[in-house]
């Protein structure tokens, strides 16, 4: 129980952790919403349109980032209270609505007036519909955050690529339109500070999610996780580069379109086919350190349970659940049982119920990194109960992760104070 207790605390505490970024990313669209807002609301139009960061803000744009930093920020509280979580899936709903309405008032030509919302000044520099990019950008995180209150973690994170997808792209073409103007249509222009936003915002919403299968193998601890998190700046940054010189030497006229194309794809295939191999023979490297690693341990362990198995003193080995692994001569004689029936049980078998309260509270404390020190347990020996000493040590894997423990018994110390059974049993510490 304790050690369950402590594996959902850790679960906890690292879904917070996650959670904590997500609500620094909903700060961010808070803060940067709120300021393009006020200033479309406050200052004259002629004024916003010398502030290059307001400028490219469409106000509704604006408005949506408000939306979704709140929805981000609430996530924590989503579950502790009913007006939080009516408040998160108002402002979810609220976010898909706003892109929905601006797409259809752009594809229909309609007039909503949902664009003159906020800035009704009607001068040639009042900002026009916002653009079609960003608004299905705003209507597909909708219905990622709408997903994320029905439960469906997993549809929600492909939604949530799907728009970090579209912003990097737009991003790339609007770093590559400064070379090749004319070489991008109209329905992939948007601000790139609106882009950079939004891409930021669907990471935020994806990352409130990361304990779902599609991104625990870019978290965990395992080789290919490991390998995925060095092959993705490759993967990202190599074709970037490369796209961008191709258009700086089709513009000097080094080459045309067909051998650029050309030479852009056989050197991004030979430039990824290289990472790989150099990353695969670092994991290979990786592979072998940790079989001879826990081979030298496999070897180490046998060793010490040859030792363990003659020693005088009873000797037992328990997995956190309290499953006996391992259990020696002097046990089997102590106990009156032999190894093979020992594995059908627990170690909590093996003592009084005063005794494997305690003993529980014991392990959870040596877990919790408490004292290591002899307890005094009242155990079920081949004639009776009686109080024998139990010195119990944690086992760890290479990684530090509790696995299991290793019990010593031996006879009680002649020089204890002189205290009552009973005592012993409920106060272990002061028996000690």
């Amino acid at each position: 129980m304790i050690v369950k207790a402590r594996r959902r605390n850790l679960k906890q505490q690292t879904h917070a952790r996650k959670l904590d970024v997500s609500q620094s990313i909903g700060l961010l669209g808070i803060i940067v919403g709120l300021g393009a807002l006020c200033a479309w609301s406050v200052l004259p139009v002629y004024v916003i349109s010398h502030l290059g960061l307001i400028s490219h803000i469409h106000p509704n744009a604006a408005f949506g980032f408000v939306l979704i930093g709140f929805s981000l920020r609430l996530a924590r509280y989503e579950g502790v209270t009913p007006w939080v979580h009516s408040a998160c899936k108002l402002f979810r709903i609220s976010v898909g609505l706003l892109g929905l309405l601006s797409l259809v008032n752009i594809w229909f030509h309609l007039n909503l007036g949902i664009d003159k919302f906020i800035v009704r000044d009607p001068t040639p520099l009042t900002p026009g519909v916002m653009q079609p990019a960003a608004a299905l950008c705003f209507y597909m995180l909708g219905c990622a955050l709408v997903l994320l209150s029905a439960g469906r973690n997993l549809l929600c994170q492909i939604v949530s690529l799907l728009v970090s997808t579209v912003t990097v792209a737009i991003l790339i073409a609007s770093g590559y339109a400064l070379l090749a103007p004319s070489a991008f249509q109209d329905y992939l222009s948007m601000p790139g500070l609106t882009a950079l936003i939004l891409l930021i915002l669907s990471l935020g919403v994806l990352n409130s999610t990361v304990t779902q299968p599609l991104l625990t193998v870019m978290t965990s601890d395992s080789a290919g996780a490991v390998m995925a998190r060095r092959l993705l700046p490759a993967s990202l940054l190599i074709p970037i580069a490369l796209g961008f010189l191709r258009l700086i030497g089709q513009n000097a006229g080094w080459f045309g379109p067909v051998l650029g194309l050309a030479l852009h794809v056989v050197t991004t295939m030979l430039l990824l086919a290289v990472f790989i191999w150099w990353n695969a023979t670092a994991i290979d490297h990786i592979a072998r350190d940790n079989r001879r690693f826990e081979l030298a341990v496999q070897d180490t362990r046998t060793g010490l349970l040859e030792i363990l198995r003659i020693a005088n003193n009873a000797v037992f080995e328990h997995d956190l659940q309290g499953n006996v692994v391992f259990f020696n001569t002097a046990a089997e004689h102590l106990f009156g049982i032999s190894q093979s029936e020992a594995q059908k049980i627990t170690v909590y078998d093996l003592m009084s119920p005063e005794s494997e309260c305690i003993a529980r509270e014991v392990f959870g404390g040596s877990l919790m990194g408490g004292l290591r020190r002899p307890e005094t347990f009242l155990l079920r020996t081949v004639t009776t109960e009686q109080e024998l000493e139990v010195f119990t040590n944690v086992m760890c894997d290479r990684n530090g992760t509790p696995v299991g423990f290793f019990s010593l018994v031996s006879p009680l110390h002649t020089n204890l104070k002189e205290t009552s059974s009973r005592e012993r049993i409920l106060d272990p510490v002061r028996s000690a």
